[in-house]
């Protein structure tokens, strides 16, 4: 039997791979932070990126020495590691962190069920099933806690996701039509509950939720994902309005700063794997400004010929778990593995912010700023009629390193990232293109 999914998982990817390698769009970097580093249990949507940019990565399960249970000397605890974007170490938080001005063990024995990061860049986890954890991002001191947040309901939590007030939702992992989804205050001081509990009749690993918080959605290991809306957030109830993604499985999901782009992950064959031109072992981001009509963007294809073999796709990763850099340029996707768990890193095309209420009578080519940088700049250009548009970056012997905009552009003023992490220090040209004009500028890559 292990020898047949072997044997399938492969068969599966390769055969989704040929629809799906028209559009995809991520490129792998490397194995995140290295390809040493991995973790036994796996990667339980444990992956979050902080407000410096640091990416904070914890196992599903790990035990360390703690004295502070009961005064001896117990197997206990959790850390977490933080990364610096370029993979080394940065430093470890807990087992032990301080709460309230006093030494506090950090987790309860058991596993990491999810992380994400707060609109202010601050850490919320759960850990221990029940347990809910945020953090400073800045001096790791724990600014809340909650056990059992979820009224009712004494098993397993989901992965969270916040709004941009930072109010947390999640909810239950085991389904149950007495429990859905809540929404507790930034500081968990409250619960909020009114949502339609009918529910879904699936396990669920994720919430997600919009930056205003008047959509939910619940992914699930079961293809579709139910979407609630209230017209005044958490002040309002949620009903169910309509299912979205009917061709995934969903276990993990996150929003690309600066495109905006909700990221949901695509399947496996234990949890199941995508209907229609979908890839299993795969993420894909979605443009939601119609929330009940996702449009596909992009995509992400989990490495599975990196050289290490518990990470292959004959191994059946679980794709659980995706955070970005801030400014939406680099993705950290998660594996949850039968055995252990890896991270990958990928670039992406971040594509280009229309500047709202500027009217753009000429076209024009800003410098970049801040110039010289490392290892990102924002470029600012401007069209004065609609037709195809292109922004690219060259190095100094005429190579093309990086295209930041392809597409059909309308009159405006607009700006794009360069992330140039992988580049050497050195001047790079770049280059817009649009109607019958050509601008060229000048700028410096100081590492």
């Amino acid at each position: 039997m292990k020898k047949w999914l072997s044997i399938s998982a492969v068969l599966g990817a390769l055969l989704c791979l040929s629809v799906t390698a028209m559009y995809a769009q991520g490129t792998f970097v490397k194995v995140f932070p290295d390809t040493s580093t991995h973790w036994a249990g796996g990667i339980n949507n444990t992956v979050a990126v902080d407000g410096a940019g640091n990416v904070w990565l914890a196992p599903y399960s790990s035990g360390v020495r703690d004295t502070l249970v009961n005064g001896t000397d117990t197997t206990y605890g959790f850390y977490i590691n933080v990364y610096n974007p370029n993979g080394t170490l940065n430093r470890k938080v807990g087992p032990v962190v301080q709460y309230n001005g006093s030494p506090d063990t950090l987790f309860a024995p058991g596993a990491g069920y999810g992380m994400c990061a707060d609109h202010s860049g601050n850490i919320v986890v759960v850990k221990s099933s029940l347990s809910l954890h945020k953090f400073n991002y800045q001096t790791d001191v724990m600014m809340a806690t909650a056990n059992d947040p979820i009224p009712g309901y004494a098993s397993s939590m989901t992965s969270p996701m916040c709004d941009d007030a930072d109010e947390v939702f999640i909810t239950s992992v085991v389904p149950t039509s007495a429990v859905g989804p809540v929404a507790l205050a930034s500081d968990f001081s409250s619960v909020s509950a009114n949502v339609d509990t009918s529910m879904y009749g699936a396990f669920s690993r994720n919430v997600m939720v919009t930056g205003d918080g008047n959509d939910v959605y619940i992914g699930l290991i079961g293809h579709g994902v139910p979407h609630y809306h209230s017209d005044l957030g958490t002040l309002g109830s949620y009903t169910l309005v309509d299912t979205v993604f009917k061709d995934l499985v969903v276990e993990s999901a996150a929003w690309q700063p600066h495109t905006g782009y909700l990221w949901v992950s695509s399947g496996n064959i234990v949890s199941g794997m995508p209907t229609g031109n979908y890839s299993g072992y795969a993420w894909y981001g979605f443009d939601m400004t119609n929330r009940s009509n996702p449009v596909l963007k992009d995509s992400i294809l989990w490495n599975g010929n990196t050289g290490i073999p518990l990470d292959s796709i004959a191994n059946d990763p679980r794709p659980r778990g995706i955070a970005f850099s801030p400014d939406g340029s680099k993705a950290y996707v998660c594996a949850f593995g039968p055995e252990n768990g890896f991270c990958q890193e990928f670039s992406l095309t971040v594509g280009v912010q229309r500047q709202p209420d500027v009217v753009a009578n000429s076209y024009s080519l800003s410098q970049n700023y801040p110039n010289p940088f490392n290892p990102s700049t924002q470029i600012k250009f401007s069209v004065a009629k609609s037709g195809f548009t292109t922004l690219k970056v060259y190095n100094i012997l005429g190579e093309e390193v990086a295209t930041l905009v392809s597409e059909n552009l309308t009159p405006g003023s607009y700006s794009a990232t360069f992330d140039a992490s992988r580049l050497a220090s050195g001047t790079y040209l770049y280059v817009l293109a649009s109607g019958n004009q050509r601008l060229t500028n000048k700028m410096i890559l100081l590492k």
